[in-house]
């Protein structure tokens, strides 16, 4: 919550709604969404190879990473947790839909990973991704993700 008492999400679904009543999508920003794949590609390898230079590039500083089990990580929390370590022993994501509305750009797919734990367990998950352009490239902002029953 900020000093207004707003909280991220609630600034997350203003700025959404306002850009979407403005009508500030175009087929001019078509382009950005090679870009924005690119971005969650990158992503999905720093996060299966536990590369901490490249997510600490990819994380916004306000970045919140919500975990199908309620869990809620900070871009401090997912840096120490999974940079230098194989968290993950793969990661594959398919179904993936990319969208650019102005500075903001969302990412759905799902999400197939094999988690390097005892019982090398597996997580088949819809994953929403909130990005931010930040100069050149993109940051992630919002990560939630919802187990899908198998």
């Amino acid at each position: 919550m900020d000093k207004n008492g707003i909280t991220r999400r609630e600034a997350l679904v203003a700025l959404g709604t306002g850009m979407a009543a403005a009508g500030m999508s175009s087929p001019a920003l078509a382009a950005d969404d090679s870009s924005l794949e690119a971005a969650s590609e990158a992503l999905r390898r720093a996060l299966q190879e536990g590369d901490g230079k490249v997510l600490t590039a990819l994380l916004h500083d306000h970045m919140t990473y919500s975990h199908s089990d309620g869990r809620v990580w900070t871009k401090e929390v997912l840096l120490s947790t999974v940079a230098g370590k194989q968290r993950y022993l793969s990661v594959a994501t398919s179904e993936q839909s990319v969208d650019v509305v102005g500075e903001v750009g969302i990412v759905r797919h799902i999400y197939d990973v094999v988690n390097n734990d005892e019982k090398k367990s597996r997580s088949h998950l819809k994953v929403l991704l909130c990005w931010v352009r930040a100069g050149q490239g993109w940051q992630l902002l919002a990560r939630s993700g919802t187990t899908i029953p198998t």
